[in-house]
């Protein structure tokens, strides 16, 4: 298995190329698209479970809005 020091140079210089070669607006919107394909397996394999983090996220401000008053 190979170190994690490596794997983030690696991915450093991936990420240095794509910069260089298509430019930084490119390369960000590149980075867009691989976060969203990154969610969107953790959701399909289930790792993410989003109706659990909506309920969690409702009630959590619930009891933000009843400390206001």
């Amino acid at each position: 298995m190979l170190n994690p020091k490596i794997i983030g140079a690696l991915c450093g210089l991936v990420v240095g190329l794509i910069v260089i070669i298509f430019g930084v607006l490119e390369a960000f919107i590149l980075a867009l698209f691989i976060l969203a394909g990154w969610f969107i397996g953790k959701l399909w394999m289930k790792e993410i479970d989003l109706p659990a983090m909506y309920r969690r996220y409702k009630s959590n401000r619930a009891e933000k809005q009843r400390e206001k008053f």
